[in-house]
């Protein structure tokens, strides 16, 4: 749905996100994840619903993709990418990207400047993520090493951009998992406007109805599945909940969401709104 019928779009011009896609999962805890992309649009792409009917997996990275008209479509720009464990994917823009380009890969680490195989600026803001870790290649990290990685992260991108005194706003709503944990940002580098919308939604298990729509049971206290999307994917609107402006948001092994605020230049208290439903 969110590739022919996108409802929360910036861009209202269009609702379709058609310029390709990727699906990435696990299938056991600490070892290497697999990555399926194609430049078709989801919904005409007879490959993902043969994998979809089969693949099961605890943990799922979708992503479908609209080109801004500065990078190619084309399979290595394709999200989610992925670094030894780690999977990665960008909702957003990082406004004067090509401004900005050549020094943020002077500052990379060797192994993150090598990774990287296509254009985008989201594969970038990735290897400036993974030069923020200490051994970006263990199986497994703890919530707060990928919490501060992507604080540095946007800190970092931050910095270059103010440096080449760029004032468009950047969309950073990025996302990163090592198949257990996930991190994930609703973040724009400004202090007027909102961020690129991001939802999230827990319970007991997302089930398939008979009828083909989902839906989140609550069969009991304690929370066995979180859903992390840029628009609710169900109609029972109490289900979802509004991650602020200007947050980051963790899901831990133990399936314990957390919301931290982003405390940076772009903070204000309006960040701090509570969460309520859309």
């Amino acid at each position: 749905m969110q590739s022919f019928s996108s409802k929360l779009r910036i861009d209202t011009r269009r609702n379709m996100n058609g310029d390709g896609f990727g699906i990435g999962w696990y299938d056991k805890p600490g070892e290497n994840g697999c990555i399926f992309t194609s430049v078709l649009p989801a919904w005409s792409n007879i490959n993902l619903h043969r994998i979809a009917e089969k693949v099961k997996s605890n943990m799922i990275f979708a992503h479908v993709r609209a080109t801004t008209g500065d990078t190619a479509t084309s399979e290595s720009n394709c999200h989610p990418w992925q670094f030894g464990n780690l999977m990665w994917m960008h909702n957003g823009d990082i406004s004067g990207f090509l401004k900005i380009k050549r020094k943020l890969t002077s500052n990379l680490t060797e192994d993150a400047y090598a990774f990287i195989q296509g254009t985008t600026d989201a594969e970038h803001a990735f290897a400036v993520f993974i030069s923020q870790l200490d051994d970006p290649y263990k199986p497994l990290f703890s919530f707060e090493e990928l919490k501060e990685a992507m604080l540095k992260t946007i800190a970092l991108i931050n910095k270059y951009l103010d440096e080449e005194g760029i004032e468009q706003p950047s969309m950073m709503n990025f996302a990163v998992t090592d198949g257990v944990t996930v991190v994930c940002t609703r973040y724009i580098s400004s202090k007027k406007y909102e961020a690129a919308s991001l939802y999230f939604s827990s319970g007991s298990e997302f089930r398939s109805e008979s009828d083909g729509r989902y839906r989140m049971i609550r069969a009991n206290k304690r929370d066995k599945s979180v859903v992390v999307a840029s628009e609710p994917l169900t109609f029972e609107r109490n289900d979802w909940l509004v991650i602020p402006t200007n947050t980051l948001l963790v899901i831990t092994p133990k399936m314990n969401v957390l919301l931290y605020p982003v405390k940076d230049q772009h903070y204000t208290t309006q960040s701090r709104d509570t969460l309520k439903s859309p």
